[in-house]
C-alpha cells in the first residue's frame, strides 16, 4: 500500500522582493583623484557606505549622516528633561499653577538650549 506524498503550499525563507524595489542595475563611473576624495569624504561623514550615499544623493539630492554619539546624548538628556516638566505639569494640575511656576521656567529654559545644541550640531 502506498503512502500518500506531502505536498507543502510555502517553503518558508525569505519572501521575494517587489519588482520596483530590486536592485538590478549597476553603474560604475570614473572619477578624478580630487571627486574621489570628496566622495571618501562624503561617506564617511555621513558614517555610510558609498552605494548608500549614492542612492541618498539620487533621491534626494543631499546625503545625511547618522545621528552622533554626542547627538544621541543630547537626545537622552531632553528626554529626561521633558519627564521632568510633564510630572510638573502634572502636580500643577494637582496643586495649582503657583506652587510649580519657578521649577517650570527653569526646565523649559533647558529644553530651549538643549534644542539649540540639538540643532547647531546638525
Amino acid at each position: 500500500m502506498e503512502t500518500p506524498k506531502k505536498t507543502y503550499s510555502k517553503q518558508g525563507g525569505r519572501p521575494k522582493v517587489g519588482i520596483g524595489h530590486i536592485r538590478k542595475y549597476v553603474v560604475s563611473t570614473r572619477l578624478s583623484p580630487e571627486r574621489k576624495l570628496r566622495f571618501s569624504a562624503l561617506c564617511r561623514e555621513a558614517g555610510q557606505p558609498p552605494a548608500e550615499v549614492l542612492r541618498q544623493l539620487i533621491d534626494r539630492g543631499t546625503v545625511r549622516a547618522r545621528i552622533t554619539r554626542e547627538q544621541l546624548d543630547f537626545m537622552a538628556q531632553l528626554k529626561g528633561v521633558a519627564r521632568n516638566l510633564n510630572q510638573l505639569t502634572r502636580l500643577a494640575n494637582a496643586k495649582g499653577l503657583a506652587a510649580v511656576r519657578v521649577r517650570h521656567a527653569a526646565i523649559v529654559t533647558a529644553i530651549e538650549k538643549l534644542l539649540k545644541q540639538i540643532c547647531d550640531g546638525r
